[in-house]
């Protein structure tokens, strides 16, 4: 075999060239081809080299140009169909490819809100969210779309005046972590009652965190709840790109400063359970589309001007309804009788409307029912004997509702009872002495009827009661002592009665503590002498005059021919002061 070293190299040549035009054969040396080879590659790394850092500059400008402190916005982007699969990090595709791709994550009406009308809360969501292109590409398309919906709805809302705004458009901060007010308002508005939760969070669980054991969890970072209530919300409202918030479970946007009707695109959260906008401005009817939401368990919107009737189609949520909560608005007609298909109903708060007729027997079916609130409307009948079902029942509210008739004696058997109003109707009779049994009222409004009878004496057995007003009716007879066990009452309102005798000593044993207490028995037929102890109530109101007086302000001695003075001397239970 022939050493390379040994061999030589040879070159074609054309036809017409002579001999002496042919170069002469070379040795072959193998080390000098190698080195050539080395330069030749050098050279092609070199140039492969400067043309990435070419196209890195040319991402670079384009970015700049496309950020958001860019004066042309996106004025220049051109929406695309979206690709087959999402952009690769391959820098070669560009910015555009990944711009398109995201374009087309949204609706129709959304990108031509983004490219045709700059300064829109649109154009400006997109314009931040390109702004973190660096990490934007690594985002599932969900998120992408969640990060871009919640800046819409900042830029929505005069974020300036936000009282919390915490980590909100904040690019290292994942959108879970942003501020919520589900931490600060979920237990103020007992929504734990009707829409309990294992995780009280935006996202039901942070996106990394650790278990009181010590346990790593991971999140799947979706926006799950949305509460920004009673955060000085105002601006444009809710944006339509809220509903591509598409596993939202709850809203809540108490207090946005709005005068919108309910949007009907609120049908579209299909995985919505609990709606809360209280004191937000809304108008017209309670839309049918509603009736969609077969998860939907919470209405809650009073303080509103609301009109209309309640949509039926919210009767075929048999299984999901829990509260309906539509207070202080201007709905019509009657109480639907259809409520009592919602047999899964804990909670009824219908008060100050235009409700007409009589409160439906059919209520009496919502056995799981704990509080019935239809005070203020323009009802007219009794109370239903149906309600006695009802012995889960903590708040009963039917006052100045029209009602008529005696109060029933089975309201005794709503043993759990909390509280109960029947104030300001029209209610005869005497007052049962089963509402004794009610042990555990905190509260009995029983004032402005047409009440006769004496007070029961059964009252007495109310150890947590600290309001009880019975003023304004007919009833006779004398203060019962054992209203003096009742000690941590606040009010006690018997004024303008014909209640005679004199205040009993045990009275004197209830402080009626400030700010609060009141101890109103002005308008009756009391004699006797005020107990000196009672004097000390903060708020304590009689008819100072010769047949009843005491406390520094009614002073006894100041009439020496009062018949009680002169009763007391001559009977040697008064010394004169």
């Amino acid at each position: 075999m022939i050493a390379p070293e040994n061999l030589a190299v040879a070159n074609l040549v054309e036809d017409d060239t002579t001999f002496q035009d042919l170069p002469q054969a070379e040795d072959y040396n193998l080390e000098n081809e190698n080195r050539s080879r080395e330069t030749r590659m050098k050279q092609f790394k070199t140039k492969v080299l400067l043309g990435v850092l070419v196209l890195l500059a040319i991402i670079l400008i384009l970015v700049a140009i496309l950020s958001p402190q860019s004066q042309d916005g996106n004025a220049d982007l051109v929406p695309a169909t979206a690709p087959s699969e999402p952009p690769s990090n391959n820098p070669s595709q560009g910015p555009s490819s990944y711009l398109e791709y995201w374009l087309s994550l949204f609706p129709e009406t959304t990108i031509a809100a983004i490219l045709e009308h700059p300064g829109s809360p649109q154009s400006r969501a997109f314009e931040w969210l390109v702004g973190e292109m660096d990490v934007l590409h690594n985002h599932t398309d969900q998120r992408v779309v969640q990060r871009f919906t919640l800046a819409t709805f900042y830029f929505a809302n005069s974020k300036e005046q936000w009282l919390f705004s915490d980590n909100w458009l904040n690019h290292s901060v994942h959108e879970c972590l942003w501020y919520s007010g589900l931490e600060n308002y979920y237990f103020v508005f007992e929504a734990d009652t009707f829409f309990p939760l294992d995780h009280i969070s935006p996202c039901e669980q942070d996106p990394a965190g650790y278990l009181e054991d010590g346990t790593l969890y991971q999140g799947d970072g979706i926006i799950k709840h949305f509460w920004l209530s009673l955060n000085n919300l105002v601006g444009s409202g809710i944006p339509p790109e809220l509903y591509l918030l598409t596993e939202l479970r709850s809203l809540a946007l108490d207090g946005l400063n709005l005068t919108i009707t309910i949007p009907e695109e609120l049908s579209g959260l299909s995985n919505l359970e609990y709606i809360s906008m209280l004191g937000c401005g809304l108008y017209g009817s309670i839309p049918e589309a509603l009736g969609r939401l077969s998860k939907l368990g919470v209405i809650y919107f009073p303080f509103n001007s609301l009109t209309g009737t309640i949509p039926s189609s919210l009767f075929s949520l048999t299984n999901s309804m829990r509260a309906i909560a539509l207070s202080e608005s201007q709905l019509t007609g009657p109480i639907p009788t259809e409520l009592g298909l919602l047999t899964s109903l804990l909670g009824i708060w219908f008060d100050a409307n235009f409700f007409t007729g009589t409160i439906p027997t059919e209520l009496g079916r919502l056995t799981l029912l704990k509080y019935l609130d239809l005070p203020n409307l323009m009802l007219s009948g009794t109370i239903p004997v149906e309600l006695t079902l009802l012995t889960d029942m903590e708040t009963l509210q039917l006052d100045a509702s029209g009602l008529t008739g005696t109060i029933p004696r089975w309201l005794g058997n709503m043993t759990i009872l909390d509280t109960l109003l029947l104030s300001y109707n029209s209610f005869t009779g005497t007052i049962p002495t089963e509402l004794g049994l009610l042990t555990k009222l905190s509260a009995l409004w029983l004032d402005f009827n047409a009440l006769s009878g004496t007070i029961p004496r059964e009252f007495g057995k109310y150890e947590q009661v600290y309001v009880l007003t019975m003023g304004g009716n007919n009833l006779t007879g004398a203060l019962p002592t054992e209203l003096g066990l009742l000690t941590g009452l606040f009010q006690l309102w018997l004024h303008d009665n014909d209640l005679t005798g004199t205040v009993p000593l045990e009275l004197g044993n209830v402080p009626f503590p400030a700010p609060y207490g009141e101890a109103w028995l002005h308008g009756n037929d009391l004699s006797g002498i005020i107990p000196e102890s009672l004097c000390s109530a903060n708020d304590l109101v009689f008819d100072c005059s010769s047949q009843l007086c005491g406390c520094d302000w009614c002073n006894c001695s100041d009439n020496r021919t009062s018949p009680i003075l002169e009763a007391n001397q001559t009977e040697g239970n008064q010394t004169e002061p």
